[in-house]
């Protein structure tokens, strides 16, 4: 049997494979708890820019619509990404297709901390093939266009907006750790409150991306040149879960722990010939 996290890179490798008509069956996750499928938000903690979350999230949302699940994910990307994404995902999703979704915004923007990497790409393009072998599966922008001290405010807002638009939806949210926490305060900001903190009025399980250590695309400071690979040991559990979920709260911040192993980063999708994949 592969380990987990060869699974979910084989379920990917099938999925953005296919073409858009005739999308390939997936290789959905083993072992995903009860819990998990049946919280109506999900939150999934991430480290921004590597290969292997969004691999995670697409076997997930593929595991999770077998089980005839209705989904929405809601991703970190500004508001204004939305009706890019609504188009891609009403498209056939070919080249040209793809080179809309990718054309302008957040996509070109001099800024690459990781959420539009190759990798996020080829997640939003297994989705788009799931959706086409008869998946319901949407996509919400929740974050802001431009920073603010009210950010997490206006992710939280959009959450509550994606949980009343769709009852009987699970609303997948996969933001940054520091977004998905349920305890006020941090490290930078004793007074600091989450998205997932100012949401604690509802149904929710926050989760902390675990690792076995490796590399992301991370933005350091103003100058576009930091963007660049480097090597990310934060998260590091070990010894490694047996499977991809842990409800073990491995602090008061999280509720548990999916698990995504070594870590690649996964560079802009403008840099990392997506419409191919990575290989």
């Amino acid at each position: 049997m592969p380990t987990f996290p060869v699974v979910a890179s084989l379920a990917l490798s099938a999925l953005v494979a296919a073409s858009p008509a005739q999308a390939a069956p997936c290789a959905a996750l083993d072992a995903v708890p009860d819990a998990v499928l049946g919280a109506p938000l999900l939150v999934l903690g991430e480290v921004h820019g590597t290969r292997e979350v969004p691999d995670f999230v697409a076997a997930y949302l593929c595991a999770a619509a077998q089980q005839g699940r209705k989904l929405t994910l809601a991703i970190e990307l500004p508001s204004s990404e939305q009706a890019g994404l609504d188009a891609f995902m009403a498209s056939p999703g070919l080249a040209p297709d793809v080179a809309r979704l990718i054309g302008g915004g957040m996509w070109r923007s001099a800024r690459q901390d990781g959420r539009t990497s190759a990798a996020m790409l080829r997640m939003l393009q297994a989705l788009h093939a799931l959706r086409a072998g008869g998946a319901d599966i949407r996509l919400a922008a929740i974050d802001t266009d431009a920073p603010s001290a009210r950010r997490d405010a206006a992710m939280a807002d959009s959450l509550r907006a994606a949980l009343r638009q769709g009852a009987g939806r699970q609303v997948v949210a996969l933001i940054g750790a520091l977004h998905a926490t349920r305890t006020r305060g941090n490290r930078f900001n004793p007074h600091y409150e989450s998205a997932v903190y100012l949401l604690a009025d509802q149904r929710l399980l926050a989760l902390t991306v675990g690792t076995a250590g490796g590399a992301a695309w991370v933005y350091r400071g103003a100058d576009p040149a930091s963007c660049q690979a480097t090597a990310w040991d934060i998260n590091r559990i070990t010894p490694a879960p047996a499977t991809p979920f842990s409800l073990t709260p491995p602090s008061p911040q999280f509720d548990g722990v999916f698990y995504v192993g070594a870590t690649t980063a996964s560079p802009p999708a403008l840099q990392g010939a997506a419409t191919a994949g990575e290989q």
